[in-house]
């Protein structure tokens, strides 16, 4: 399953690395065909949102079946592994569900309008949304005889950290802190990237440029002001 996840971000990266590429291109050398092309990113934007959030519903009702009686499929210690991973998966599935959900609503929107694929996108959205909602909680049904915390209660991180023992917060911080790196990095690219596009094809991305400067200053300094 792993290697499924993978592949699945590689697809997406790809995707949004030849979909750069394209865009400069067509506004280089004019305009040919560019509301098929864009109702085309649109349409399998959508697809590989739906199939990811399906995948993960079926990952979900799995795995609440498994957990109301695990003994008859696993024993403890292969249980306690299954959950945890599978847990994680859900979550993949369904922040990126959402994430490509919003781009494929958003390209009919800003740029070829088209009322069907904007009602399938929004559809998707929808459902994005719900199940991404649903998988907050899950943790919760997974893992009863812990007194874990609700997402919604005030002072969430502090309280899940407190609930967790010292193997499970060495992890915890060791990802957020590998998460923040990466996140920084992708930001810095993602400046070059604009101002390379913006350099390239004449249309200003200002805007966009300052709006990442900014995400990127407020995590940076959130994060100082977290650990000192």
């Amino acid at each position: 399953m792993r290697k499924t996840l993978k592949m699945f971000l590689y697809l997406i990266i790809g995707a949004a690395v030849g979909l750069l590429i394209s865009s400069t291109a067509r506004s280089i050398g004019g305009d040919v065909s560019t509301d098929r092309f864009y109702l085309g990113v649109s349409i399998t934007t959508t697809i590989v949102a739906a199939f990811l959030i399906v995948l993960g519903i079926f990952q979900y009702r799995r795995l609440l079946t498994v957990a109301k009686d695990y003994v008859k499929y696993m024993d403890e210690d292969s249980y306690d592994k299954y959950r945890y991973n599978k847990h994680n998966e859900i979550q993949i599935y369904g922040v990126i569900g959402f994430v490509l959900s919003l781009v494929s609503l958003a390209i009919p929107l800003i740029t070829y309008f088209n009322l069907s694929v904007l009602l399938f996108s929004f559809i998707v959205y929808i459902v994005s949304i719900i199940f991404l909602t649903r998988t907050t909680k899950l943790i919760n049904k997974l893992y009863p005889e812990r007194n874990l915390p609700q997402p919604s209660d005030k002072n969430y991180t502090d309280k899940l950290l407190l609930a967790s023992d010292e193997g499970e917060r060495h992890i915890m911080t060791t990802a957020l802190y590998k998460t923040f790196s990466l996140t920084q990095v992708g930001i810095f690219v993602g400046i070059l990237l604009l101002i390379a596009y913006s350099m390239l094809t004449g249309e200003s991305q200002i805007f966009s440029i300052i709006i990442l400067g900014i995400i990127m200053m407020v995590l940076l300094q959130s994060f100082k002001s977290t650990i000192k």
